[in-house]
């Protein structure tokens, strides 16, 4: 993808990458996510309070015309705060699950604009050769305690779709393509919940840098909970050597079964990934489309 040749037009690809979402952003928002450029914040802010083809209100940004998006925010601002307080106050269930390392939460909530019906998507690093382990037990606790997203209970509900291990962190091996903003900016905004090993992770993907030179991460909401169970270890331990070994691949082959037959049914097959060291379930992967009608709507 072309890079910006001028600030101006960086703050510019940056403010039409938000319009995609219907987002209005802060100057602040439009600095930290500027894309393919390095500037100050104050000169970010000037640029913007100059470039005719931007409004302003409340202190948000966006494209001319497109006042109506900054009310929507208010309310999606909103729905945030109450889904990050049912978020924190159902963290414990993390210290409970054996061979889980580290959670945190992305996509819309982490990207600060989920609405009324929004779940809580997270992603989930495992003990390698446990990640079904993990997620059979992630499961089973998060709808022992009415958290779990299933069937038409969606809205303020955890939902288990991305799983890794240690071995599959570098998220840049599933990219669609050289480019893919969406990726880079999914990863940039995921916020840490539990665990030790998100330091790893974002190492891993300092790739992301190259799309926003002004980045400063992991962001964080809260302190981060870090506490284990004294069940946890036990069934570590029962769950540890041949018999954890039989029953993780069990568990494998149960749902390996079970993740291919929902694949089939996928037309972009980036959407469920399935592996041992990688388990990816999303309803949809919008990522070439949404680079698509970005490119076009940089270049009008």
């Amino acid at each position: 993808m072309r890079k910006p040749k001028s600030l101006r037009e960086a703050v510019w690809m940056t403010l039409l990458w938000f319009d995609l979402f219907d987002q209005p952003v802060s100057a602040e928002e439009v600095h930290r996510y500027l894309f393919f450029r390095k500037a100050k914040l104050a000169d970010v802010r000037t640029v913007l309070d100059k470039d005719h083809r931007v409004g302003c209100t409340f202190g948000l940004y966006f494209r001319q015309g497109r006042i109506g998006i900054t009310f929507a925010r208010v309310k999606r601002q909103w729905h945030a705060s109450t889904l990050w307080a049912r978020t924190l106050a159902h963290r414990f269930i993390f210290r409970h699950a054996p061979f889980v390392r580290f959670v945190g939460v992305g996509n819309t909530l982490a990207f600060g604009w989920p609405d009324s019906a929004s779940d809580i998507d997270l992603f989930v690093i495992c003990d390698r050769k446990r990640l079904f382990t993990a997620r059979l037990a992630l499961t089973c606790i998060t709808h022992l305690f009415s958290m779990r997203r299933h069937g038409g209970h969606i809205a303020g509900r955890f939902c288990l779709s991305f799983f890794a291990s240690p071995a599959a962190l570098d998220l840049a091996e599933i990219k669609i393509d050289k480019c893919d903003p969406y990726l880079a900016f999914w990863v940039a905004t995921l916020t840490p919940v539990w665990g030790n090993t998100g330091r790893q992770f974002f190492q891993k993907n300092a790739w992301i840098k190259d799309y926003f030179p002004n980045l400063h991460w992991p962001a964080t909401h809260g302190k981060i909970d870090r506490e284990k169970s004294f069940e946890r270890g036990g069934l570590e331990r029962l769950l540890s050597g041949e018999f954890g070994d039989n029953f993780e691949t069990l568990l494998r082959n149960w749902q390996l079964d079970r993740a291919r037959a929902k694949r089939k049914n996928k037309q972009e097959k980036t959407a469920v990934i399935i592996n041992d060291d990688m388990l990816k379930f999303h309803e949809s992967d919008r990522r070439r489309e949404l680079l698509k009608r970005w490119k076009e709507k940089i270049e009008k």
